[in-house]
């Protein structure tokens, strides 16, 4: 029918369609215009916030090591380039930082924040690893073990099953440790070459004594506590004895008169001797 019109009514109706769509096409190519233009726009602003984020991490970095201030340099860190993948890595080494400084609730603070702000699994991963790492050198067992339930990434599936086994030894769970410690030799026996050497594992499974699937054994039946065996009549104490009257002091002895020494009788003179007569004789011949 459209082929029989005259060029007039051709046009008249072509005016009409404009009349009515025109408008909303002008609107809807200007916008697909913009969004192009936004787009290379903020992938262009993106981009240059991006180098610009990762010169301050750098210098951040070389500071750090020189042992030199970073406080101004993580402050614009913070304050332009908050959220961005770089804004995580410094939160992570100020976290180990902290724990250098053994100010662990400071660095369990950075490592909460890191794991909210990562875009990315793994680096979320590694910041709630640390963090149960934390948790466990405060003896917030569950919080740990809460914080290793939501890793999600293959690489750390030997790593979270130590330390959760770890953290049951801590709470004297062996039959839980035994669980987590298989579960974590199983997944590096599965998986590739450069996931961590079991023998460390198998060493505490084994220093464990359990079977991470055996049934558990019976409870027994409690032993009745004995009777209580009657407390001993007090023995009634003995009466005192009626105390003695002194003995009468003994009279004194009466004093004995001193012998009188007896006289000595006067010792005779020795006579001198006389010589004999056969002496005088032989002297006179």
């Amino acid at each position: 029918m459209a082929d029989y019109l005259t060029d007039e009514e051709q046009a008249e109706r072509l005016k009409r369609w404009w009349d009515e769509n025109g408008t909303s096409l002008i609107v809807a190519v200007v916008l697909a215009v913009a969004a192009v233009i936004g787009w290379r726009y903020y992938q262009s602003h993106t981009a240059e916030r991006a180098n610009a984020a990762s010169a301050a991490f750098m210098a951040f970095e070389e500071a750090r090591a020189a042992d030199e201030p970073v406080a101004d340099l993580l402050a614009t860190i913070d304050n332009e380039y908050a959220g961005t993948a770089y804004h995580v890595f410094s939160l992570l080494y100020r976290a180990a930082d902290q724990v250098q400084e053994k100010d662990w609730e400071e660095a369990l603070a950075y490592l909460e924040r890191a794991a909210e702000l990562a875009d990315e699994q793994v680096v979320e991963d590694v910041a709630r690893y640390r963090a149960a790492k934390v948790l466990y050198q405060l003896d917030r067992f569950d919080q740990a073990l809460a914080q290793l339930a939501l890793i999600k990434g293959a690489g750390f599936e030997v790593s979270a099953a130590e330390l959760s086994g770890d953290i049951h030894v801590a709470q004297g769970d062996g039959a839980a440790a035994a669980e987590a410690y298989a579960a974590g030799v199983a997944a590096a026996q599965a998986g590739p070459e450069r996931m961590p050497p079991v023998e460390l594992l198998e060493l505490k499974l084994s220093s464990l004594a359990l079977q991470p699937e055996s049934e558990a054994e019976p409870e027994s039946e409690p032993v009745p506590e004995p009777e209580p065996v009657p407390e001993p009549e007090p023995v009634p104490e003995p009466e005192p004895a009626p105390e003695l009257e002194p003995a009468p002091e003994p009279e004194p002895a009466p004093e004995v008169e001193p012998v009188p020494e007896p006289e000595r009788a006067p010792v005779p003179a020795p006579e001198p001797d006389l010589p004999d007569e056969q002496d005088t004789e032989v002297n006179a011949q």
